[in-house]
């Protein structure tokens, strides 16, 4: 049987129909849009229900306490958290540094949301650190503070297992804030240093050449990888993908393609010739 594979092209026609439904009409430029969707998601927080963790001798300035607790509130119930971001979002082509380095977002403390749905901007800003499951408040922090040593002090001594994988062997000099800022414009990878003396690589994994964060290039690679193994799974089992088929339609032909179930967020493999839909058990 001849058998055609169209999984990653129907996932870059995915990719592409989600980006314009976000910001419209777009060029792509040298990037696929598996590309640019996938350091669109990097940016974008899942509004899932996460527990807050905050760190020691954490101080709210009154005038921000309203924004914080809504902030907090929002996190834990897990609501949308896209209105608190930087209006960048709203550029296909941002990367947030501060994110790329050192996987922290910044909120902007506004109480009221804007015409164009995001809160009001602040000049202070609330520094965090998300995981799948938790969200760790750094602290509040002036524009600019994008490469504070006091971020990852705070987390260095307050949840110090978000970096023991990052952890390096090595003993450089330590860097100053203003360094920082310097290698980080230039879209330099560096390790950074705490007080006591550890070092660690990157926590966010840093940036390619272009500026883009590892992370999602890595997140493209691991895709196409996954994509390239289920074909060759399907291909393998392809008698019996097309038995399973309850309408018992047959072909000569079975051209693979792929489309997302956004409700339990996963992939469906579908054979176009006779619309059969299936998913991989391993998967």
């Amino acid at each position: 049987m001849e058998i055609n594979n169209d999984i990653v092209s129907d996932y870059e026609d995915y990719c592409y129909k989600k980006l314009t439904s976000e910001f419209g009409s777009f060029k792509l430029g040298i990037h696929n849009p598996m590309h640019l969707y996938q350091r669109y998601k990097y940016r974008i927080i899942n509004p899932i229900p996460r527990q807050v963790k905050k760190p020691q001798n954490l101080v709210i300035p009154a005038e921000h306490l309203t924004a914080y607790q809504k902030i907090v509130s929002d996190i834990q119930l897990g609501n949308a958290l896209n209105k608190y971001q930087s209006r960048n979002l709203k550029r296909l082509d941002y990367d947030d540094d501060m994110l790329s380095h050192w996987r922290i977002q910044h909120f902007h403390l506004g109480d009221t949301v804007e015409t164009d749905g995001f809160v009001s901007r602040t000049s202070d800003l609330l520094f965090i650190h998300f995981s799948k499951s938790q969200a760790h408040i750094i602290g509040i922090f002036s524009h600019g503070d994008w490469c504070d040593l006091d971020i990852i002090e705070t987390i260095h001594k307050n949840w110090p297992n978000l970096l023991t994988s990052f952890k390096s062997e090595t003993t450089s000099e330590p860097l100053t804030e203003e360094q920082y800022k310097i290698l980080r414009s230039k879209g330099y990878n560096t390790t950074v240093r705490v007080q006591d003396g550890t070092e660690y690589h990157s926590p966010g994994f840093g940036v390619v050449a272009n500026g883009s964060p590892v992370e999602a290039i890595t997140n493209v690679q691991r895709i196409l990888i996954k994509f390239e193994n289920s074909f060759n799974e399907i291909s393998m089992n392809i008698d019996q993908i097309l038995e399973a088929d309850p309408q018992r339609r047959t072909t000569e032909i079975a051209t693979i393609g792929l489309e997302m179930d956004e409700v339990n967020q996963r992939f469906v493999y579908i054979v176009k010739e006779t619309g059969h839909r299936f998913t991989l058990n391993y998967e």
